[in-house]
C-alpha cells in the first residue's frame, strides 16, 4: 500500500473514532431525556431536570475519573524511558530540522493542542483529507527519501 492509501485509513480510523464518541454522546443525551421525560409527570418537571443533570454530571466525573486513570503517569517498570525519547528525538530531528525540534521542545503544550485541533478538523472535512493527503505525499516521500540517504551513508 502506498503512503497515500496508509494515510487515508489512518485518518478514516480517526474519523470513526470521533464518529463513535458522537454516537455515545448522543445515545448518553437520549437516555437523560427519556429519563427526565419518566420522572416528569411524577416529581414535576423542575425536579426531574435536577435529578437528569446530576446523573449526567456523575456520568461525567465517571468518564474524567476513567480518562484519568487511563492516561496516569506511567510507573517505573514502564517502557517509556529517557532513552526512548532521546532515541525518537534523534529520528525526528533529520525529518523536522533542528530548530523546529528545539522549538517542540520548548512549546509542547502549543504542539499538542495544535495536534488535538488538526486531528478535529481532518475528521471533520473529508475535503481537508484529500487536499492534504494530496500536498504531503510528495514532501513526505522526499523527507523519508532524504533521511534513509542520510542513515545509509
Amino acid at each position: 500500500m502506498n503512503l497515500r492509501g496508509k494515510l487515508s485509513s489512518l485518518f478514516s480510523l480517526h474519523a470513526l473514532v470521533w464518529l463513535t464518541m458522537l454516537t455515545g454522546l448522543a445515545a448518553l443525551l437520549c437516555i437523560a431525556s427519556a429519563a427526565w421525560l419518566a420522572m416528569a409527570p411524577h416529581v414535576g418537571a423542575p425536579l426531574a431536570a435536577l435529578y437528569t443533570g446530576v446523573g449526567l454530571l456523575v456520568v461525567a466525573v465517571l468518564l474524567g475519573w476513567a480518562v484519568k486513570g487511563l492516561t496516569a503517569k506511567p510507573d517505573a517498570t514502564s517502557v517509556s524511558s529517557p532513552q526512548n525519547e532521546q532515541h525518537i528525538e534523534q529520528n525526528l530531528t533529520p525529518l523536522i530540522g533542528e530548530r523546529a525540534a528545539e522549538w517542540t521542545q520548548r512549546n509542547a503544550g502549543v504542539v499538542m493542542i495544535g495536534a488535538v485541533a488538526a486531528g478535529v478538523l481532518i475528521a471533520a472535512s473529508p475535503g481537508t483529507r484529500r487536499f492534504l493527503t494530496r500536498a504531503a505525499g510528495p514532501v513526505v516521500t522526499r523527507k523519508v527519501i532524504e533521511a534513509y540517504q542520510k542513515a545509509s551513508q
